[in-house]
């Protein structure tokens, strides 16, 4: 019952949508026909162009220059299993004559041949047989003539056919668009540790912040204050005081939850000295300048809660020399940068979204 209805219906498509054509004349189509991702296994266009001239007895699928009607349909997947089909027909002018669509929540891409061949076969001739196997109709023989002296009236015409007409239009939604990837934030603060920066081994709190666009490297951004560090040369005294800002790129990032990168940037900042207990005692400020690199290990512990840690080398491209003049006249060196420092922090912070 619901074959016979679905034929009912594609037969009205195509009959209300178009002209009746001369008997003396066969109605012919093109058929396009595509297999979307997942569907590669489904019936193919040459198979299924058989099976609608087997449905019609006759070959009316011809190439779209010389067809009367122009034939459309796509197979995929369906969305909760099972397959979906796509049928449009439209005139040789191109206006769309009617959209079918055809389902099956079967596994086997091939449950809905048959309903295809079938579809296909009604738009290009509404008087199509509903099965290919079905026998041709038997010839029934005249009546004989009946003898002049009879009465009977000749038959009068037949009633045309009446035909219930019925147009489904399935609009077909574009395909959605992902959602663009949100910006990723992530801020730390916690000691650092320092060698080769100051008269002796320093420690700095330092807070670094990671921002990581949805299609570029991560950049990195902080800054560290140093606690003073002193050096004594007899009765002398030098103390050191330092701030500084850092911007680092890093095109090298792997993992997710847990995360392992490397980063190269610069450093800038600013070095106080103090002489204590000198004739004359005087402050000084000095730029310090250096490039570095790092590499970084962060876990995400839970919620937006991380941990983490690195590794870095500095080069200063500053390294300014810090003296005196004992009471000889003789210059007496204080400090100066090594040519290569290093450094290692532990961080806490958390890391949207």
């Amino acid at each position: 019952m619901q074959r016979m209805l679905f034929s009912l219906v594609a037969a009205a498509l195509v009959a209300a949508a178009r002209p009746a054509r001369a008997s003396s004349g066969e109605q012919t189509a093109s058929l396009s026909w595509v297999r979307l991702a997942g569907a590669e296994a489904c019936v193919g266009a040459r198979a299924l162009a058989q099976a609608v001239e087997a449905r019609l007895g006759r070959a009316a699928l011809v190439s779209a220059a010389r067809a009367d009607l122009t034939i459309e349909g796509r197979i995929e997947p369906g969305g909760s299993g099972g397959w979906r089909a796509v049928i449009a027909v439209a005139d040789a002018e191109g206006a769309v004559l009617g959209t079918r669509e055809i389902a099956t929540a079967s596994p086997r891409c091939g449950a809905i041949d048959s309903e295809l061949a079938l579809a296909i076969a009604l738009m290009i001739d509404p008087s199509a047989r509903l099965s290919p196997s079905a026998p041709p109709a038997l010839a029934v023989p005249a009546p004989p003539p009946a003898p002049a002296s009879a009465s009977v009236p000749p038959p009068g015409p037949a009633p045309p056919p009446q035909v219930i007409v019925q147009r489904i239009l399935i609009p077909v939604p574009p395909p959605a668009s992902p959602p663009p990837a949100p910006w990723r934030v992530e801020v730390g603060a916690g000691p650092l540790f320092g060698l080769g920066l100051l008269p002796s081994p320093g420690v700095a709190a330092v807070i670094r912040a990671r921002l990581t666009p949805p299609r570029f490297l991560s950049l990195e951004v902080g800054g560290a204050i140093w606690a003073p560090s002193e050096t004594t040369t007899g009765a002398f005294t030098t103390r050191f005081s330092w701030g500084e800002g850092f911007v680092s790129a890093c095109p090298v990032s792997i993992g997710s939850a847990t995360r392992l990168s490397a980063c190269a940037g610069a450093r800038l900042g600013a070095l106080r000295v103090n002489g204590i207990g000198f004739g004359v005692d005087r402050t000084d400020e000095r730029l310090t300048a250096g490039v570095t690199l790092d590499v970084r290990l962060a876990r995400r512990l839970f919620g937006p809660l991380t941990a983490g840690g690195g590794l870095g080398l500095v080069v200063p491209l500053v390294r300014d020399t810090f003296y005196y003049i004992d009471a000889r006249g003789r210059d007496r060196e204080v400090f100066q940068m090594a040519p290569l420092a290093g450094t290692a922090d532990v961080l806490l912070g958390v890391d949207f979204p």
